[in-house]
């Protein structure tokens, strides 16, 4: 049996292929896809920045405190009581032999110097005495991550902190 156009009842209804809105649909169900993997890939690489400068600030407090594990007389004497983020001009430690208050503000010249090279704005302090022990305190800037540190300026100041006694 036909009807008035010519054809028969059950082709009429019929489908051949994808019609412009399932195209169109699957491109958009696409494209939120690929962009939720691009905010992922963007989210674990500033993850891994992160986590690279947390080792390099574990690493740099096991630094002097290894230097000041090596000069336990200087230690005894103070010298290392109160270390800023400045970096302190020195003698060559290596060239020439140097008593132990030389040798830790070699020390002190050293490590802030790596401080700088290693981390972005790197500065490093260490605060206590032998009796109470030392807070080695790191700190870096760290862009689009909240501050770190307490009365840090500027605000993106990230801190690491190791309590140390030798």
């Amino acid at each position: 049996m036909l009807n008035f156009i010519g054809q028969s009842p059950s082709r009429r209804y019929t489908s051949r292929g994808f019609s412009m809105l399932e195209v169109l649909i699957t491109i958009l169900i696409l494209s939120l896809g690929l962009l939720g993997m691009a905010g992922l890939i963007t989210t674990g690489m500033k993850s891994n920045a992160t986590a690279h400068f947390r080792s390099i600030a574990i690493h740099q407090t096991q630094d002097i405190a290894d230097r000041m594990r090596a000069n336990l007389a200087g230690v005894r004497s103070g010298v290392y009581d109160n270390l800023t983020t400045a970096i302190p001009a020195s003698n060559d430690c290596v060239a020439a032999g140097c008593d132990t208050t030389q040798m830790a503000v070699y020390d002190h010249a050293q490590w802030n110097t790596a401080n700088a090279n290693l981390l972005p704005n790197g500065r490093g302090t260490v605060v206590g005495d032998l009796a109470n022990g030392y807070v080695i305190t790191m700190m870096w800037a760290e862009k689009d991550r909240g501050g770190g540190c307490q009365g840090a300026v500027p605000a993106e100041t990230r801190c690491f902190q190791t309590r140390f006694v030798p």
